[in-house]
C-alpha cells in the first residue's frame, strides 16, 4: 500500500470516528456529567522498571541541572503510581532484568516515595505482548491442569513475598497486552483464522486472579486485564466482551495507546466511550509514550502515518498535554502511565534508550515531565 492510499483510508477511518464519537457523546453526556463532581482526580504513573537497573549503574537523573533522585523527580511532578513488571525467571540481560528480589528492592524504594504499585505479571521469562506469549521454560512440558497449578502458586508466592517486604501491590495485571492471549500455546487466542480459544485463556486468567485474591492480603488489590486495543473500538469490545461472558472477573480495562500503532485521540476517545458505555469497570491507559528526537516511525498498513504533534522535546510535552487534557473529561479513567520514562542512555547496562523517555541520553528532564501536571491545572 502507498503513502496516499494509506492516507486516504486513514481520512475515511478518522471521519467515520468523528460522527461514532459525535453520537457517543450525546449519549455519554448526561452519565459523564452526573459523575464529573465526584470524580477521583486523574492520577498519573510510569513504569519505572528499569530505575533501579539505571542508578545501580551510575546513572543521574536531573532536574534543572540538580541530581535528584529519580523517584523524587517523577513525584514532584506529580507521579503517584509506579509500574512494575516481573519475569518469571529472566535471564537478567539488558532489561529483561526484573526478577522477584529485583522487583521488591525497586518496590521499596518507590515506596519510600509515596508510590503506589502496580504489579505487572508478564507470565514470561521475557517480553509478553501481541507478538510474543511465550510461557515460562519451567512450565512449558507441563499439561494445562500443571500450567494452572503452577500459575496459581506462582501468582499467591510473588504476592506473599511481597506483602512480606512490605511492598503489598495496590493493583496487578494479569498478563501483559494479552489481546492475542498469553502463555502460549496454552492460552493462544487465536489458533487459526477461525478457531478461537476463549475458554483457556479466560481460564488462565480466572486463576491468576484467585493467585491474588487467595494471597494473605491479597483480597483487596484491584485487578486489571491489558489489552494494546487503544483506538480499536471493534477489537476491544470483542475481546473484553469474551472474557467478561466466560466469568473473569476483574476491576480495571487497561489499554495502551501508542499514536503510530492504536490511531488519534478521535479514536481513543471514542473507544473509551463506547467501552464505559457497555462496561460497568474503571479504565486505565496503561502504556503511553512519544519519540522528542525528531524521528517518528514511517508509515506501513500497521502505522499511522500522521505524527499528532512533532516528534521533538516541544512535541512530546504537547502530546502528554493534550491525552491528559483530553482523558480528564472521562470520569471512568483513573490513570495514565508513561512507559519507560526512566531510560538513560548507560552502554554496558544493554538497555535500549529509544528516544522515548522523559530524559536526554545525559540524565536531564524534559519538559515533558512536567506535562501531565500541567493539564490537570487547565
Amino acid at each position: 500500500m502507498n503513502l496516499l492510499s494509506f492516507k486516504k483510508k486513514q481520512d475515511v477511518k478518522i471521519t467515520g470516528y468523528l460522527i461514532f464519537l459525535m453520537l457517543l457523546l450525546f449519549s455519554c453526556s448526561l452519565n459523564n456529567s452526573d459523575n464529573q463532581g465526584n470524580r477521583v482526580v486523574l492520577e498519573f504513573g510510569g513504569d519505572f522498571s528499569i530505575m533501579k537497573k539505571m542508578e545501580d549503574a551510575g546513572g543521574l537523573y536531573k532536574i534543572d541541572g540538580v541530581v535528584k533522585e529519580g523517584f523524587k523527580i517523577f513525584n514532584d511532578n506529580g507521579y503517584t503510581w509506579a509500574r512494575l513488571r516481573i519475569f518469571h525467571t529472566p535471564e537478567m540481560d539488558g532489561s529483561v532484568c526484573n526478577d522477584l528480589d529485583y522487583t521488591i528492592k525497586l518496590a521499596q524504594k518507590a515506596k519510600k516515595f509515596g508510590f503506589k504499585i502496580l504489579l505487572n505479571f508478564h507470565y514470561s521469562d521475557t517480553w509478553a505482548d501481541p507478538g510474543h506469549q511465550i510461557i515460562p521454560a519451567a512450565w512449558r512440558n507441563l499439561s494445562f491442569e500443571l500450567v494452572q497449578d503452577s500459575l496459581y502458586n506462582y501468582t499467591k508466592s510473588v504476592i506473599d513475598a511481597m506483602d512480606n517486604a512490605g511492598v503489598l501491590p495496590d493493583m496487578v495485571q494479569i498478563g501483559n497486552e494479552i489481546n492475542n492471549g498469553m502463555m502460549w500455546p496454552h492460552g493462544k487466542l487465536w489458533v487459526d483464522a477461525n478457531i478461537t480459544n476463549w475458554d483457556n485463556l479466560s481460564e488462565l486468567l480466572q486463576t491468576g486472579i484467585r493467585g491474588v485474591k487467595e494471597a494473605k492480603n491479597g483480597a483487596g488489590i484491584s485487578i486489571m486485564i491489558h489489552a494494546a486495543n487503544g483506538g480499536d473500538v471493534n477489537s476491544s469490545y470483542k475481546f473484553y466482551k469474551n472474557i467478561i461472558d466466560r466469568g473473569v472477573d476483574f476491576d480495571v480495562i487497561g489499554l495502551s495507546y501508542y499514536p503510530w500503532w492504536h490511531g488519534t485521540f478521535i479514536e481513543l476517545e471514542a473507544n473509551i466511550l463506547y467501552l464505559s458505555k457497555k462496561f460497568y469497570k474503571d479504565f486505565s491507559i496503561v502504556e503511553t509514550a512519544y519519540y522528542s528526537n525528531d524521528w517518528y516511525p514511517e508509515p506501513t498498513p500497521w502505522i499511522y502515518s500522521d505524527p499528532p504533534f512533532p516528534p521533538t522535546e516541544q512535541g512530546q510535552y504537547d502530546y502528554l498535554f493534550t491525552l491528559a487534557q483530553i482523558i480528564k473529561q472521562h470520569p471512568r479513567v483513573k490513570t495514565i502511565f508513561y512507559w519507560k520514562p526512566d531510560a538513560l542512555d548507560i552502554p554496558k547496562t544493554k538497555v535500549n534508550y529509544l528516544d522515548r523517555s522523559l530524559f536526554d541520553k545525559d540524565g536531564n528532564a524534559y519538559s515533558g515531565i512536567s506535562a501531565l501536571k500541567d493539564a490537570l491545572k487547565n
